[in-house]
């Protein structure tokens, strides 16, 4: 008995001393060999290549002041704690370069203290969002500030965690946020760690929206661009410059732009404009076309009740059809809709305003999950018009916003009414489905000036023509108030793009414009992080009512009786053992 036992230490000392070998080697392989598992079925913890890359490629530390630490509901607690596992995902690739801290701004009991702090966050960038909490007297509104600062080598970049979305519900809007976390910490660490900022510019000279007019997307653009405003004048150097290459006078054509912004133009293209443009995208250069080809504004009902919508010549539109689009001389009109105010009587000496549905502002949404608008909020329009794509051999064309499924379109000219809004809408007459309004070009474009142009001008060394494109891409957007952000006429000033000062709602405008931009001008593969889907996995609430009692036994009693079970078998399996 006694040889039996010392045996049985022996093979324990000997299991031990393998396991502690074993622990100690595995950790002297993981010094050098890194690797993380992810055992979720859509791989949420998993950074892409892009982000990976980001993050090992930093040289110094990103701080991230993170405001999201307090008491919240469930869901913004979860979005706290996605946002950790996502940094610390991040932190793992860099080599220590990314520290974080939680805040909670609202700490402080004193009033005053925690003004002062939401003053400071607000002007760094972050907006709150005011929640209604249960507490012991009822309901509370309370602010929280659902975003987070970085800084890097004295740079600071603001980020929304946050994404609201007009229309979706608490537990969508907190999945969608959560998808985008990935997407929103390398694409703050990549603005960060930019040192050369792609140029972006403005075109002017055809009547385009003017510089208070695009303010707020300027602003926006120079976070991450430089942003300039160029006008064409038939200048063949004001977008490309031509650069010798060797003594043999040779030269070769380089863009001065990354991308070049065309919004709104309300006057002709001379032909040498359309050139200049052409070459731009031929030698490699983006552009957002937004471009209305219908005229129509809200200033002519100011002192009428009625207006006509009429079509813009622009003379852009064998270029655009070239290219793989036409602009429809057309006008939707949707019921989902942005309302304005309408004067509808008068009290005492005072006109009274009610808010009715303008249909010709119709909402846009996400015509598909493509990065550049996956996620995004509704957008403001105004007097848009349809797009068709043209079969263009190696141009892939992809669809980036649309209109409700109750949509009505008006050939033009037509009449545009304010009395229209006092009736109600025929629905039979809104049939004609979602309609596109912005499309993607990618693949390789053809010179609209192919085959038009004297051999003597084509073959010309100052000129350096070309026919036909590599691989590039543009935007086409049949609306050019997308960009535009409200002036006021009197003082100057301006609201941030996508803000409605009626509604006192904020669209995706902005988020769409910068996004836009973005994709156009950043090759790194970035905005294909913000495609990532994650499952949310809810709780079947009308199941969970019915058979509460059920998974409560299931959860407490089940686990507890596992443990006695194997109490018993162990108790019978030792007795069994030394009672021989």
């Amino acid at each position: 008995m006694v040889k039996k036992n010392t045996t049985n230490k022996k093979k324990d000392l000997t299991f031990l001393l393998i396991a502690i070998i074993s622990i100690v080697l595995l950790n002297y392989i993981g010094s050098f060999v890194f690797e993380r598992f992810d055992l979720t079925s859509e791989k949420r913890y998993t950074l892409s290549e892009t982000s990976k890359q980001l993050a090992e490629d930093l040289d110094d530390i990103v701080f991230i002041k993170v405001y999201l630490e307090g008491e919240f509901p469930a869901g913004f607690k979860r979005l706290r704690d996605e946002t950790q596992e996502m940094l610390d995902e991040f932190r793992a690739y860099s080599s220590s370069n990314i520290q974080y801290e939680f805040i909670n701004p609202s700490k402080s009991p004193d009033k005053k203290i925690r003004d002062e702090i939401y003053k400071q966050l607000y002007k760094q960038g972050l907006r709150p969002t005011d929640l209604q909490a249960k507490n012991e007297d009822g309901f509370t509104n309370k602010i929280i500030w659902p975003g987070a600062i970085f800084t890097y080598k004295g740079k600071e970049l603001p980020v929304q965690l946050l994404k609201s979305q007009i229309g979706a519900g608490a537990e969508n809007m907190l999945n969608s946020s959560i998808e985008s976390l990935e997407y929103e910490v390398a694409n703050a660490i990549y603005n960060l760690t930019t040192i050369d900022k792609p140029k972006v510019a403005f075109i002017e000279g055809h009547g385009e929206l003017n510089d208070l007019e695009t303010a707020s997307l300027s602003e926006s653009l120079a976070e991450f661009y430089t942003v300039d405003r160029v006008e064409l004048k038939e200048n063949l150097t004001s977008l490309t410059e031509r650069i010798m290459v060797d003594s043999t006078k040779a030269y070769t054509v380089k863009t001065k732009y990354d991308a070049i912004i065309i919004a709104k133009p309300q006057q002709r293209f001379s032909e040498k404009d359309k050139f200049i443009i052409d070459q731009y995208i031929m030698y490699g250069g983006r552009v957002v076309w937004l471009v209305d080809p219908v005229f129509a504004s809200m200033d002519s009902l100011q002192n009428a009740d009625v207006t006509m919508a009429i079509p813009q010549d622009l003379n852009l539109d064998d270029q655009l059809f070239t290219y793989g689009v036409r602009l429809n001389a057309n006008l939707v009109q949707d019921i989902q809709s942005v309302p304005i105010p309408i004067v509808t009587g008068v009290v005492g000496n005072q006109p009274k305003t009610e808010m009715f549905p303008w249909f010709f502002f119709p909402l846009l949404t996400p015509a598909n999950s493509h990065p550049i608008v996956n996620n995004l909020n509704a957008l403001k329009s105004e007097f848009v018009s349809t797009i068709d794509t043209i079969n263009k051999k190696g141009i892939r064309k992809i669809g980036l916003l649309k209109t409700s499924a109750y949509t009505k379109v008006n050939s033009a000219p037509t009449r545009i009414s304010l009395g229209m809004v006092r009736f109600e809408p025929d629905q039979s007459q809104f049939n004609k489905g979602h309609q596109v309004v912005a499309v993607l070009l990618e693949g390789k474009f053809e010179s609209v000036y192919k085959n038009r142009l004297a051999p003597q001008i084509k073959q010309a060394n100052e000129i350096n023509f070309k026919e036909e494109s590599a691989a590039n891409k543009m935007i086409v957007i049949a609306d050019g108030d997308i960009a535009k952000n409200y002036v006021n006429k009197r003082s100057g000033e301006y609201l941030a793009l996508g803000f409605d000062r009626f509604t006192r709602q904020e669209f995706g405008n902005r988020d769409f414009m910068v996004n836009v931009v973005d994709y156009l001008c950043n090759d790194s593969g970035l905005m294909t992080v913000r495609a990532k889907k994650l499952t949310i996995r809810l709780l079947d609430k009308t199941k969970l009512k019915s058979e509460k009692l059920y998974w409560q036994v299931i959860n407490t009693a089940l686990p507890i009786g596992l443990i006695l079970l194997f109490g018993i078998l162990h108790y019978f399996d030792r007795k069994k053992k030394y009672t021989k």
